[in-house]
């Protein structure tokens, strides 16, 4: 049988007709038999309505056989990691489909949301039904900041208590020219396209983000924290920790995280005058025997320091300045020091020649100011610049007004690398590297559903590390390898589920979750 639209010219109604098609030999093509009205198209929803709804008989009960496996351990991951309570918060007339929608977006991976109703119509999703593609636009325009706000609120409160919180930002590349965030900035993953980025905080502890908000893209990000800060106010309660890396590192940032009383771990560029004075100071004192780690193979040292904090008062129109107690964690890398003695040679002789031949890059400019000076037109070298810098090779340190051992705080600024594991689900796993979207609200709605289903993603991770799954499956492939249960629904009977093979009951068990009985 074949179904045939035809348009009412007068009425413009577009009714829907079902025929038995033939193909016809002779004249070469399909013909069709006697039609069945069976409906009309609505307008608004594209969709097919009966125009004589009937009534099941009693002997024929509907019924329904539906892929329940993933979507089951999905649903335990959302009860236990606290995302459906969060999102029932944000959207209680809608979170059922927004979490479908995240559902979809971590099996499906890179299909477009324009496939989502064929896969809710096969799939157990907790909204129960298909959603038609112009239904899951309006769901997604409908979501804006109060919703983002709720969501992100609810989870901070239940797992954001008193742990570590890494900061960054990752660039989103976008087509669009409509959206006006979009700008053209440093892309992180070279993609030549304009971009707007994505600041995001994620609990040490839980290993799940727990705020996300977009920038526009060509905003540093070192002008990202007095934002993230004024936003946190209430979400987090209780003792911040931030940790972030030296990009973000400014004496204004430094400022602020002090003025609100928030702990904070962060890296220090190797320009600043801070790290200069630390490592020609104590360099020696550092590499000594006593302050060798055998697990990591690195020197390390804490060294006090007192802040010159400064704070405005607008409205008292002065500036305080006080002395504050902070930290710097500084370490030594030898095998580190070989490679940035070379690399920094490399760079110097590029710098040579590119003002001896003229072309100055912009990039290179403060290295032409510190390491050169021109004389009858030849660069010569400074030497006790260079010099220094040879010597400051092999030397990173960490920036702090939290006391703890040197490789403690070396192993928590190692752990933002979570942060960036993150990042890589919302490009790789549900392919937001290029969102397919043209307007503001789809987006922040996108973004929505992408956060959420970034929570079940990282939480189902971490239950996987927990359990040693991870050594055996991936993500993806765990969720294949469940896929396959089936779930059988007839009308008036408890719905059932089919056959479940020892694999797929092994990693329900060895998670923890129940898996409701074959019958």
């Amino acid at each position: 049988m074949a179904r045939i639209r035809q348009t009412d010219k007068r009425t413009g109604t577009v009714y829907v007709y079902e025929a038995e098609a033939k193909w016809d030999p002779e004249r070469k093509q399909t013909r069709y038999g006697k039609r069945r009205l069976i409906g009309h198209v609505d307008p608004e929803t594209g969709e097919v309505v009966p125009n004589r709804p009937t009534r099941a008989s009693a002997s024929s009960p509907g019924s329904k056989r539906e892929f329940y496996g993933a979507c089951a351990l999905l649903d335990a991951v959302a009860e236990e990691s606290g995302a459906s309570a969060a999102l029932k918060r944000a959207m209680p007339a809608s979170w059922d489909q927004a979490m479908s929608l995240a559902y979809y977006m971590i099996c499906e991976g890179s299909a477009p949301l324009s496939r989502f109703p064929r896969f809710a119509a096969t799939h157990a999703t907790p909204h129960g039904a298909p959603i038609a593609s112009q239904r899951s636009s309006e769901l997604l325009a409908s979501i804006g900041e109060a919703e983002r706000d709720a969501f992100c609120t609810a989870l901070a409160r239940r797992h954001g208590e008193g742990d570590r919180l890494f900061y960054d930002t990752t660039s989103i590349s976008s087509y669009s020219e409509a959206l006006s965030q979009v700008r053209w900035g440093r892309n992180k993953d070279r993609v030549p396209l304009p971009q707007v980025n994505l600041a995001m905080l994620a609990g040490r502890e839980s290993g799940i983000p727990l705020y996300y908000r977009k920038v526009a893209g060509n905003v540093a990000d070192v002008t990202t924290v007095k934002a993230l800060i004024r936003d946190m106010e209430p979400s987090f309660s209780g003792k911040v920790r931030l940790v972030m890396d030296r990009g973000f590192w400014s004496a204004a940032n430094v400022n602020a995280m002090m003025r609100e009383h928030f702990k904070f771990l962060i890296g220090v560029p190797a320009s600043l005058r801070l790290f200069k004075d630390a490592v020609d100071g104590h360099a020696p004192e550092l590499r000594s025997w006593g302050n060798f780690d055998d697990a990591t193979g690195l020197y390390g040292m804490r060294l006090p320091h007192e802040w010159d904090y400064e704070e405005e008062r607008p409205r008292k129109g002065d500036v305080v300045k006080a002395k504050r107690r902070s930290y710097v964690y500084l370490f030594f890398d030898a095998s580190r020091a070989a490679e940035a003695e070379r690399d920094l040679a490399a760079l110097l002789r590029a710098c040579s020649r590119e003002l001896a031949a003229g072309n100055r890059v912009e990039a290179h400019e403060r290295y032409y100011d510190e390491y050169f000076e021109v004389v009858r037109g030849k660069p010569v070298g400074k030497d006790g610049a260079i010099a220094a810098a040879t010597a400051r090779a092999g030397y990173f340190a960490l920036f702090s007004n939290e006391v703890m051992e040197p490789f403690e705080a070396l192993a928590v600024y190692h752990d933002k690398d979570a942060i960036e594991k993150r990042f890589g689900d919302v490009k790789g796993l549900l392919d937001f590297r290029t969102p397919r979207v043209s307007t503001e609200e789809t987006l922040a709605g996108k973004l929505f559903v992408v956060f959420v289903a970034l929570v079940l993603a990282a939480w189902l991770r971490r239950r996987m590390k927990e359990t040693g799954l991870d050594g055996e499956y991936t993500l993806e492939g765990l969720l294949d390898e469940v896929e396959a249960i089936e779930r059988y629904t007839q009308e008036g009977r408890r719905p059932r589920v089919c056959e479940v093979t020892g694999k797929q009951r092994e990693i329900f068990d060895r998670m923890g979750y129940n898996l409701p009985a074959t019958s």
